[in-house]
């Protein structure tokens, strides 16, 4: 049966728990705090007591937040409708202007120059309505005045005026002027002018003038809420109306700050200050045909004072509430304070071994809790004795022995146990043996407790956490312990270190895989630069030659690996072992520079090889093939900083040799340099035949090719 368990017991899982939530370090220290402290039962009451009502407090300040922003806007596209609908007005009145003066601006008597037959046309067509109009002519010059008598002659308009006549003449459209004050009203007025058109000319501008007083009756139509203000600023920021206080406001300038707020928009809401300094809530809309601004806008205070009631009435019901909360809590409190004395009673009573006598109170879970005392008051005698009896036989054993309670509670732990996991016995005394299992074996624990709870004994090698989270291999021997019933009261485990046994068991088993890995890649390399070998060359002795000298280049990186035990090679040593061959005195015809790099292992055999291809090309047709030949090589590392890919770049540079030109046929050694080498380390490879030497580079990902450097 012992058998049978060491090979089935640790491969064998059952359901595991719910993986644990891990806690982030920034709450860790956070969360030993809180467990430090300890309350009252007043005070958890009165805890519960504001879990209970903050959140219908924090839910309702919520709500009325969510109400007050969505009464914002409400308040905000009415304020902004009534602008709109001002200014829609006043653009209907002075359309209605335009009509009329256009109308007037087609009489005849205009073209024949009647200029009195046109005064009487104009003043009937005016007769109902309290416009005056001026037909001004070249120099600003006023002909007709509807306003003056009839016998009176008309001024000349003063040079503060708009140039009316020009701007209609030159714009050939109807013009409305900004406020200015009048020659003849000798007061704020503002004009509408159309072009009259006799022929082809434009010789005069009919002008209407109205006072501000008409844009305040427009903006009294418009029933405004109570506390509002509207009115109506020019082009120049003038203000020419205003729904109340308008004859001491008409003519000054609005704010700077307003200007600033509204920020070149043709409508919006904005909160600003008025001329008085009071924050207001302004709602405005330019108009497209005068460019005028048209306001409407209300104290903020005004605005806000329904919702500032509204939350003044949630925090004084939500006081009420807290308090009636902690006047509930406190009652509670008095009335469970009494039986929890007693349960506190009773659990020093438990901690100084002596048994505990059950409680009658008026709260039903005192009364369990006592009766559950009472019990491990009992439980705790008997195993208490146990303990003692283990203990004994634990205490001196030169093997790590472990005694369990059957849940799993560690009972014991003896001195080899310390050594062995690196725990005291006051660390793990009382916690779950699970502590020592790694994460995806806890569930082992499962099994091995079925298997003891049976009555079996179970042994094997299986792997534990030590203290320091680092797992080590161990050979377990785990029995019940039985009372003379046959129920089983805990558990024996006897535990050995058998780290090394395992080490060289596993390296044996590491060495005879990278032996057979490396042995099938050596021996297909090896058959595919037979092939490409045989494939280029014309016959068997050139063959011979050719794949003796490529084996040996082989054997000697595989030499720099065997020297290094297959950790890699220094870029250097690949290029000094490779070019050795090729030249006897070659420290002296080749130069190399560059930083110290370590080449990963598998990377060393394809750059051996295209090494080897180079200097082998060099020998017979380049560089080294003249007297005065000499070859370059550079390489360094680049990039690594802030998030670019770290690269390696190699050149091979040829100089003073044979004069270079491009092959007629492609060999097994170009495909070696440019397109091996390229595939094997996901470099970008240039070869270029230029006239005063061969230049090759490689450029490769640093991760696919460097070690360390």
């Amino acid at each position: 049966m012992a058998a049978s368990k060491a090979s089935g017991f640790p491969v064998h899982k059952a359901p595991g728990p719910p993986s644990r939530v891990r806690v982030s370090t920034g709450l860790q220290p956070w969360l030993a705090r809180a467990h430090t402290i300890r309350l009252g039962l007043r005070t958890h009451l009165i805890i519960f007591g504001l879990a209970i009502v903050v959140p219908v407090l924090l839910y309702s300040a919520f709500v009325l937040h969510r109400y007050a922003e969505s009464e914002r806007d409400s308040i905000e596209r009415r304020a902004l409708e009534i602008a709109r609908g001002l200014s829609n007005d006043v653009d209907r009145e002075i359309v209605s202007i335009i009509t009329t003066l256009e109308t007037l601006a087609t009489s005849p008597s205009l073209a024949r120059g009647a200029l009195k037959e046109f005064r009487a046309e104009a003043k009937e067509a005016l007769r109902s309505r309290p416009w005056n109009v001026v037909l001004i002519g070249a120099n600003n010059r006023q002909l007709v005045n509807t306003r003056l008598a009839d016998d009176e002659t008309p001024p000349m308009s003063a040079s503060t005026e708009p140039p009316l006549t020009e701007i209609v003449r030159r714009t050939k459209a109807p013009y409305v002027s900004n406020l200015f004050v009048g020659t003849v009203a000798r007061t704020s007025i503002f004009a509408v002018a159309v072009p009259v058109r006799v022929g082809n000319d434009t010789p005069y501008a009919l002008v209407m003038s109205l006072e501000p007083d008409r844009l305040v009756e427009i903006l009294g139509h418009e029933a405004l809420p109570v506390h509002w203000v509207a009115g109506v600023a020019d082009r120049e920021n003038i203000i020419m109306a205003r729904s109340s206080a308008a004859a001491s406001r008409i003519g000054r300038r609005l704010s700077d700050e307003t200007l600033q707020r509204s920020g070149g928009l043709s409508e919006g809401v904005i909160t600003t200050h008025d001329a008085d300094g009071q924050e207001i809530l302004l709602a405005f809309r330019v108009s497209r045909l005068t460019g005028w601004r048209v306001g409407a806008w209300s104290p903020l205070a005004t605005v806000r004072a329904p919702l500032w009631r509204a939350w003044n009435l949630l925090l004084l019901s939500g006081a009420a509430l807290l308090g009636l909360s902690l006047l509930l809590a406190l009652g509670l409190g008095r009335l469970m304070a009494a039986p929890i004395a007693e349960l506190s009673r009773a659990g020093t009573t438990l901690a100084a071994g002596a048994p505990v006598t059950p409680i009658s109170s008026t709260l039903r879970e005192a009364n369990e809790l006592s009766e559950v005392l009472s019990t491990a008051s009992r439980e705790l005698l008997s195993r208490m004795r146990a303990q003692a009896h283990l203990a004994a036989i634990v205490a001196h054993s030169p093997s790590a022995m472990v005694s369990l309670s059957p849940t799993g509670i560690i009972q014991s732990w003896n001195p080899a146990a310390e050594r062995l996991f690196g725990y005291s016995a006051s660390e793990v005394v009382g916690r779950s043996v699970r502590v020592f299992y790694p994460e995806d074996k806890v569930s082992d624990f499962d099994e091995l407790n079925a298997a003891i709870r049976a009555g079996e004994t179970v042994s094997g090698d299986v792997v534990r956490r030590h203290k320091d989270g680092s797992l080590i291999d161990v050979f377990i021997s785990v029995a019940p312990m039985v009372e003379e019933s046959g129920r089983v009261t805990g558990i024996s485990a006897i535990i050995s270190d058998v780290a090394e046994r395992k080490g060289r068991e596993r390296q044996i088993e590491f060495l005879m895989r990278e032996l057979s890995h490396r042995s099938k890649n050596m021996l297909a390399v090896v058959q595919a630069v037979a092939g490409q070998t045989a494939r280029h060359t014309p016959d068997f002795e050139a063959f011979q030659a050719r794949f003796a000298e490529r084996l040996h280049a082989m054997a000697r990186s595989q030499d720099l690996l065997v020297e290094s035990d297959w950790r890699g090679a220094h870029l250097s040593q690949v290029l000094r072992t490779q070019l050795a061959p090729f030249a006897d005195e070659w420290e002296t015809r080749v130069a190399m520079s560059g930083p110290n790099v370590q080449l990963k292992p598998d990377c060393v055999q394809s750059l051996a090889l295209a090494v080897h291809e180079l200097a082998t090309n060099a020998a017979k047709y380049g560089a080294l093939s003249a007297p005065a030949g000499r070859i370059v090589i550079d390489w360094e590392l680049s990039g690594g900083g802030n998030g670019a890919e770290r690269r390696l770049r190699v050149t091979w540079r040829e100089r003073n040799g044979p004069r270079v030109e491009p092959p007629d046929r492609h060999g097994f050694g170009q495909v070696v340099i440019e397109q091996m080498v390229a595939s094997s380390l996901h470099a970008e490879v240039k070869l270029e035949y230029r006239s005063d030497g061969l230049f090759w580079s490689l450029d490769a990902p640093a991760e696919y090719i460097v070690a360390l450097g």
